[in-house]
Formats: C-alpha cells, sequence, structure tokens
C-alpha cells in the first residue's frame, strides 16, 4: 500500500541536536537590527496562545510547570450502570478507496468511562450533562510546543516571550516520548497539584492520571462525545456542520484546490467541534494508546502492529482528516523510535477500573443483577417468561458436579444473552424513531408531488375543452398517463400513513426509559440550525406527539394526523 507518512518518520540521532545547535550560533551575527527586530514582531505569542487561545466557560483548566495550564474537556459516556457501555463503531467506510477496506472499515467495539458524577471535583460537576453518565476528560488542544518543554525540560521555558514555534503543537516526538511526557505530567500533578485530579469516591489510594486516549476515546471525542446523536457515531464521517461552513473551518489540511498549507497553525488556529475541543481534524496527526489492528467483518483483526494515528495533519487531504480514518505507524524503525514532523497527540485523564472504596461491592452487585431479568417488551411492563428461574431449580435439584456445571454454563449464556438482548433493544428504538421521522418527510413529498400532478391535471383538462384534432388526442393519451399517476400516488400516499401509523403503535410499546433515551439521541443528531435539521427536529417532536397520544389511548384519526403532518412543517 502507498503511503505518504513514511518520508516523514525519522529518528532524532544525538549529534543532530548539536549541530543545529552551533549552526544557530553561526548564524545569530548575521540576524541584527531590524531583521531581528521583524523577527520578533512576527513571531510574537504568548503563553495562553500555547495553552488556552480560545477560552470557555465549560473549560476545566488543570496548572502546569512553570506557571502554565493544560485546558481539558469533561466526555461523558452515557450508561445506565458500572457494567454497561456505550456501541461504537469507529472508522470509516471509504467507498471511494476500497483498496483501504482493511484499513478503515467501520467495527464495533464499546466505551465508557472511569469514573463517575461522584468521583469529580465538586467544581467539575456543573459541566456534566444530566442522565446518568461515565467521564473521562480530553485535552481541549494538542500539546504545545511549550507545553511539551515545561514538562520535559529540566529549566523552563521562556514564558514572557516564548517565540514563534510555542504555541505550534509538538511534533517530531516518537510514542514513547509522548507516553513518558503523561508520566511525567501525572508525577507532577500528583506532587504539586494532587486536587487537580479526580479520586475515587472512599478510595485513598487510587487516583486519576494522564494518558494518551484509546482509538475509540480519541474518536468518540472527535465526532463531538455526548453532544453526537447515534446517527453522527455509528453512521457519519464527519461530525454535524452548521450550514455554510465546510472541513476548511475547522481542519488545517491540504485542499484538493488552492494553496497548500506550508507549515502547521497554532493550536486552536480554526472553530472547535461541537464538543468544543480543537484540531481533532488536520494540523497535526495525533498518536493514541492502542496498537494498529486490520478492521476487518466488523471487528478488529488478531494481529497487533504500531500504533495508530488519527485525524490526519496539514500534509492530509480531505479524505484523510476523517475521524474513522486510520493509520498505521511503527513504534520503531532501523535508526530509533519513529517520529514525524506532522505527528503530534493530546492526552485524556482516566482512571482504573476497579478502585476502591465501596466500588468492588458495588461492581459485584451489578453484575449478579445483570442479564437475570428479561428487559421489558412493553410500556406496560411485559416481560416474557425467563428461563433462568427454571434453570435455578434444576441447579438446586441437580444429582451430581457434572450436571451441575452444564446447567452452570447454560445459565451463564442466558445471562449474556440476556444482556446484549438489552443493548440491542436500545438500538433498535433509536431505528425505529429515525424511521417514523422519515416517514412523515415520505407523506409530505408524496402529497407535494400528487398536489402539483392535480393541478397539472385540472390545467390541462382545461386545455382540452378548447382542444382539437391531432393536439386533442395527444393532450388525451398525457392525461391518461397523469391520471394514472395520480392513482399511484394516491396509493403511495395511503400506504405510507399506514406505515406510519404502525411505527406510532410500535412506538407506543417502547418501555419509557427507553423510548426517552432513543429521543434523546435523535435530539442530538438533529440540533443543526439549517432548514433540513430543523424540520427534521420538528418531525420527531410530531412523532413523540402521536407516540404519546397512542399511549394515553388517544390515538390521532387518520384524516386529523395527514393534515398535522402537512400543515406541521410550516410552524
Amino acid at each position: 500500500m502507498k503511503s505518504d507518512l513514511r518520508p516523514y518518520f525519522h529518528a532524532r540521532p544525538h549529534w543532530a541536536c548539536a549541530a543545529a545547535a552551533c549552526l544557530a550560533l553561526l548564524l545569530a551575527p548575521c540576524l541584527a537590527g531590524t531583521a531581528l527586530a521583524a523577527l520578533a514582531r512576527k513571531a510574537d505569542v504568548s503563553a495562553a496562545d500555547a495553552c488556552n487561545p480560545k477560552p470557555a466557560d465549560d473549560d476545566i483548566v488543570l496548572p502546569m510547570p512553570c506557571g502554565l495550564s493544560m485546558a481539558f474537556k469533561l466526555v461523558a459516556v452515557p450508561a445506565k450502570g458500572l457494567l454497561w457501555d456505550m456501541p461504537m463503531r469507529p472508522g470509516v467506510d471509504d467507498t471511494a478507496h476500497q483498496d483501504r477496506a482493511y484499513y478503515d472499515r467501520r467495527y464495533n467495539t464499546a466505551l465508557s468511562g472511569a469514573f463517575t458524577l461522584e468521583d469529580l471535583p465538586a467544581a467539575w460537576r456543573k459541566q456534566a450533562p444530566q442522565g446518568q453518565n461515565y467521564f473521562y476528560l480530553v485535552a481541549k488542544y494538542e500539546v504545545s510546543n511549550l507545553q511539551w518543554h515545561a514538562v520535559m525540560d529540566n529549566a523552563c521555558p521562556d514564558t514572557a516571550q516564548p517565540g514563534a514555534e510555542a504555541a505550534r503543537p509538538a511534533t517530531d516526538v516518537s510514542w514513547y516520548d509522548a507516553v513518558d511526557f503523561t508520566r511525567r505530567y501525572t508525577t507532577w500533578l500528583l506532587q504539586n497539584a494532587p486536587d487537580a485530579l479526580p479520586r475515587f469516591a472512599g478510595d485513598q489510594r487510587n487516583v486519576g492520571f494522564v494518558r494518551l486516549p484509546t482509538e475509540t476515546e480519541w474518536e468518540y471525542a472527535a465526532r463531538g462525545g455526548q453532544t453526537a446523536g447515534s446517527q453522527l457515531l455509528l453512521q457519519e464521517d464527519f461530525f454535524a456542520l452548521p450550514a455554510g461552513e465546510n472541513k476548511a473551518d475547522y481542519a488545517v489540511y491540504r485542499p484538493e484546490q488552492g494553496p497548500r498549507a506550508e507549515s502547521m497553525a497554532n493550536i486552536g488556529s480554526r472553530k472547535p467541534n461541537p464538543l468544543g475541543v480543537y484540531d481533532t481534524a488536520g494540523n497535526a496527526a495525533e498518536m493514541v494508546l492502542d496498537a494498529f489492528r486490520f478492521s476487518m467483518a466488523g471487528r478488529l483483526h488478531g494481529s497487533a502492529g504500531g500504533f495508530v494515528r488519527k485525524g490526519g495533519s496539514y500534509l492530509s487531504s480531505e479524505a484523510e482528516i476523517l475521524p474513522g480514518r486510520r493509520e498505521e505507524v511503527p513504534f520503531f524503525l532501523t535508526d530509533g523510535p519513529a517520529h514525524a514532523r506532522d505527528l503530534g497527540f493530546r492526552p485524556v485523564i482516566s482512571g482504573i477500573n476497579t478502585p476502591g472504596g465501596p466500588r468492588p461491592q458495588e461492581l459485584t452487585a451489578e453484575w449478579s443483577k445483570a442479564g437475570e431479568k428479561l428487559a421489558p417488551l412493553a410500556q406496560d411492563g411485559q416481560t416474557a417468561r425467563n428461563p433462568l428461574d427454571e434453570l435455578d431449580r434444576l441447579l438446586a435439584a441437580a444429582p451430581d458436579d457434572a450436571s451441575r456445571k452444564n446447567l452452570q454454563d447454560l445459565r451463564n449464556t442466558i445471562k449474556d444473552n440476556n444482556i446484549m438482548l438489552e443493548r440491542q433493544k436500545q438500538l433498535e428504538a433509536q431505528s425505529l424513531l429515525r424511521t417514523g421521522v422519515y416517514m412523515i418527510e415520505t407523506i409530505r413529498n408524496y402529497s407535494s408531488r400528487r398536489n402539483s400532478l392535480k393541478t397539472q391535471i385540472e390545467s390541462m383538462g382545461r386545455e382540452k375543452a378548447s382542444a382539437k384534432g391531432a393536439d386533442l388526442e395527444k393532450l388525451k393519451q398525457i392525461l391518461d398517463t397523469a391520471n394514472r399517476g395520480l392513482v399511484m400516488l394516491d396509493t403511495s400516499l395511503e400506504k405510507s400513513l399506514t406505515f406510519y401509523r404502525s411505527k406510532v403503535e410500535d412506538g407506543a410499546l417502547l418501555a419509557p426509559e427507553v423510548l426517552s433515551a432513543a429521543y434523546d439521541s435523535l435530539v442530538k443528531d438533529f440540533n443543526g440550525k439549517d432548514p433540513f435539521n430543523q424540520n427534521m427536529h420538528k418531525n420527531l417532536e410530531l412523532y413523540r406527539l402521536h407516540i404519546d397520544m397512542q399511549r394515553k389511548n388517544k390515538a390521532v384519526p387518520r384524516d386529523a394526523m395527514q393534515k398535522e403532518i402537512l400543515e406541521r412543517r410550516f410552524q
């Protein structure tokens, strides 16, 4: 496979740094007077530009060495319990590059966070969205050169006059260097600002720590995190862009047309994604914690290779800056650890899954309940007969250890299946609501076409009264065709309305918590201000209204429902 990445990967021999320093000393006398002054003006950036150039009210700002700081965003992952998670499908289905299908194809995985709301410092909880979520934090920007030197050097950099490169992403570092940065930064926080890190409730030993993100953590945040609905997370290739904007408003990359960027921009030079995170597309590509695996048949291949590179860079094309795009980078080349002039990183803050305090007991209790009861099939709480009850009776009466083991294995299998069914139920509910939303639009489309054709038929009917000869015969043929088309549209409209009413009935059968979760997910999918998203949002509200009426045994009559669908678009 061809790749334009490898030429930029190299090891930095020790002599190269020394040679560069000597060269700088030799050239220094040549830079004098007005030339130096002009260079200084061109390079005028502040420490704030290199740490948080676009401050926001919901930033979580942690201190750094040398009086600097690093801004993070709180990432919320919906889940109803410690052992639950959210389905994710990282990757991208790039139909234009089928030769890369085993690289980029979406694969099934899941995501959750290490922290509960109670584990977060009180000040952070104000940023947390409503509902049951689990949390991690992601850096708002790529790590800048100034931040890098503050952590990695033995002496503080010049923060009063940082220099031209200070606010640009720290690149040309290896994966091992990035991991060492997270180690050193965590150590510094524990020694100098221990209260800045989240701590687990009731656990005096374990604490949150800084590390590289997993591919799934990175991609979830890059796609918009908790602001994105299921469609954006599971199907779309980029986060939703406001009307009139394009990827160039959010990313520094190499466009198909226009000038090529000569270098990386400063951090935060473009607009943030919906989560408030900058430069997840373009500028500097970013390394993640995971080893690279091929994505095949909806899962990851078994061979772990180098590490994963995400987001593309200023050297990348538009296709290469998609959140799901995956590239493999070697940990080592023949001359040492690999690094690249366009590859940087951004850290996350996470923690362990099994801290002390009350968490072990909570995990055990949650596992004992998981999959024990079948999820309600309908709003009235109806459930099917649970086979686990019968298995428990058989286990109690098992004649020997072998029989007991076989029965227990069967019980565990059924329990696992119950868990999977409950998780699948939410995805099916989201699909149902999306179908209802689009059926409303289908009904409007058929109605609009029918009315237009009916108007044309009426016009041709008036022309027929005065037509003669060949013109009359031709007009009769056209009218005959148009009338058949009108009958077909009438039939399509009726069938669409019937189908929509069945989806209303299906929606009314959903358990309330399932319906609410699916509704909230679709609200996020259609939160744009453009006409399309506004219309889809109105459709969703109307569909929810019809479902609620059906629940109350106040089903909207067919004619009234059709009239309501046709009129609501303009309200």
